[in-house]
């Protein structure tokens, strides 16, 4: 029988071939496995794209990684991230601790909420879901929420308007909080354990991708190839053309590469794809984000393992330092950074480099740029998915043809979503049962 054929070895590709009771072929186009969870290293300082922490909740996952894959490697950490606003840090999330920004800032906070929630005000978004997460926000949180932090923050960070989103991506990323919550964080009582991630799991030794390498490290029942990659799939005939010139039949096969990367190669096989599947895949978006990689001298000015930046003056969402998170990621004296921006590729990693200096000094995350060791821009295509009112109906064309197709998709680039790195492993275990049985 032809071998089961895995498209890129992420994790999602990995968590499939190693959960595989039929022979596999792993195909990959870059040097090493990992896709995203790749960790570069640059004059000591480890850096993960664009930040890497692990939440695992299911049973069999957690055994996997704590008995076979990472033994004994692994650290509990409890997040300290904040919010930079009004130029003050308030712990997050942000809904439950206001403590601490001026006095009419946190009135119009709880005002807005307790109208949200409980007045009539309010009334007319409870009575239905919401339609978009504008409405998610106003309806769970509040003007004042909505206006101080969640719709400035949100446009930045997705590159729109929070109202040209849907709102059922949300599930368990943005926490919902209670009055008790809201009330407890305005006095300075409030809990930074709210959230899908308040404590969460990291490698001893290696970075994030000390994960991916164990796990290729006990793969059994197939082959890898690196360096390689698909140029087309004939879905028909079951075969993928390699880029060294190779045809490979296959029994089964499954992507984890780019959902649009892999409908465009379907089109370039001999089976084709419909008008309709190519059109609903020109509807599907996502936007880049680049990240700069920042040394700089001394130890970390500021606790916070991460700081969220809603206000305009900053051009980057979001500032991580690896080394406040755990120390091992960087020289001693020495604190790192990742420095995030979000666009549509209008922004040169020279200018996101000169933005990432000025807003590590107006953040106060650094005394000044004299204590600047290196800036090093990377960029990441289709880094999170757009979940638009086109999104629903196109992905929903997409999938009818990859399942009359017999092509199986896992993983966020494969499935075309925001997920996490423990969706991804789940994600290759279903579709190896789904083969294996």
């Amino acid at each position: 029988m032809d071998p089961i054929v895995i498209l890129g070895a992420g994790l999602a590709g990995l968590s499939t071939a190693h959960f595989l009771k039929r022979p596999w072929r792993l195909i990959e186009k870059s040097d090493r496995v990992g896709g995203l969870i790749k960790t570069e290293v640059i004059d000591g300082c480890y850096f993960d794209p664009t930040g890497h922490w692990l939440h695992l909740r299911d049973p069999e996952i957690q055994a996997l990684v704590n008995t076979l894959w990472l033994p004994d490697q692994l650290v509990r950490i409890q997040r300290r991230a904040a919010v930079f606003s009004r130029d003050t840090f308030t712990r997050f999330p942000y809904q439950v601790n206001t403590h601490g920004l001026p006095p009419e800032v946190i009135s119009e906070n709880l005002i807005g909420y307790v109208e949200a929630i409980y007045g009539e005000k309010g009334r007319a978004l409870r009575e239905r879901d919401p339609v978009n997460f504008e409405e998610f926000i106003l309806r769970y949180m509040g003007e004042g929420f909505a206006k101080n932090f969640m719709l400035p923050y949100n446009q930045k960070l997705w590159t729109v308007h929070p109202r040209e989103m849907s709102a059922a991506w949300v599930g368990r990323f943005v926490p919902r909080p209670s009055l008790k919550e809201v009330v407890d964080g305005a006095l300075g009582a409030g809990s930074d354990q709210l959230g899908y991630n308040a404590s969460f799991l990291y490698p001893r030794e290696g970075g994030i991708e000390s994960l991916a390498r164990a796990m290729k490290q006990h793969l059994q029942g197939g082959e890898l190839s690196v360096r390689t990659e698909p140029t087309s799939i004939d879905w028909k005939a079951k075969q993928v053309t390699l880029s060294d010139g190779r045809t490979l039949p296959y029994s089964g096969l499954v992507s984890s590469i780019a959902l649009p990367t892999l409908v465009e190669l379907i089109g370039k096989g001999a089976s084709g794809v419909p008008d309709e599947v190519r059109a609903a895949t020109k509807r599907l978006r996502a936007f880049i984000v680049t990240y700069v990689c920042v040394g700089a001298k001394g130890a970390n000015r500021q606790p916070w393992h991460w700081i969220y930046l809603p206000e305009p003056e900053f051009h980057s969402y979001r500032i991580g330092a690896p080394s406040a998170v755990y120390a091992p990621l960087a020289p001693p004296d020495t604190a790192s950074f990742s420095v995030e921006f979000s666009h549509h590729g209008e922004l040169s990693l020279a200018d996101a480099e000169k933005y990432a200096v000025e807003d590590l000094v107006r953040s106060r995350m650094i005394h000044s740029a004299d204590d600047i060791l290196f800036t090093k821009g990377r960029e990441i295509p289709n880094a999170y998915v757009l979940y638009d009112d086109a999104y629903g109906p196109a992905m929903a064309e997409v999938k009818r043809f990859l399942e009359h197709a017999g092509i199986l998709v896992a993983g966020r680039y494969g499935k075309w979503e925001y997920s996490s790195m423990e969706d991804a492993i789940l994600d290759g275990r279903a579709c190896a049962r789904t083969l294996n049985g």
